[in-house]
């Protein structure tokens, strides 16, 4: 009887040390599948010229795009030097996805942090008419400072966890 329970005893020691030793292993385990890779963006497609439309510049473009953790890309971070930044929803996110269509909207008042004015304004007498034509030369100028010009838009693509792709830009002139 007493070497029943010894051997019981042992077994269990045996057991307690066995479940020890697998704990780490199952830490490793969990923490492979909680890494978040970038997803990687392949390839962008954008016209090379954009004409203004209603005070904005609509940029159609398509990108082709992988994940090497099988996530949904759900989101497209945009940039425009200097001062245009955004993001755009992908519309039906799926993990089997590579590729999207999308629109890119920017106002043309964004482009030189200037809202456009359509507003054309007249005097009473010819000072006033040459002063209001002065001030809308001086604000057609500046932006042309900032359009007519090859720019860099710059692309990132975010996966469903929030983890972000590195750059790939296209080059875009806004008309």
């Amino acid at each position: 009887m007493l070497r029943l329970t010894h051997l019981t005893s042992l077994a269990r020691a045996g057991l307690r040390l066995a479940l020890v030793a697998a704990i780490p292993v199952a830490m490793v385990a969990c923490g492979d599948q909680s890494s978040n890779a970038a997803p990687i963006i392949d390839s962008v497609d954008a016209p090379l010229v954009v004409s203004e439309q209603n005070g904005t510049y609509a940029i159609p473009i398509t990108l082709l795009f992988h994940d090497n953790d099988g996530e949904a890309i759900t989101r497209i971070h945009y940039r425009l030097p200097p001062n245009v930044d955004g993001m755009i929803d992908v519309p039906v996110p799926n993990p089997t996805l590579e590729s999207a269509q999308l629109t890119i909207v920017i106002k043309a008042s964004d482009l030189d942090g200037t809202p456009a004015s359509d507003v054309s304004v007249k005097g009473q007498n010819q000072a006033d008419d040459t002063h209001a034509a002065q001030a809308q030369d001086d604000r057609d100028h500046g932006r042309g400072t900032d359009r007519n010009r090859a720019r860099a838009l710059e692309l990132r693509i975010v996966d469903g966890r929030g983890a972000e792709s590195l750059p790939l830009s296209s080059t875009v002139t806004l008309d």
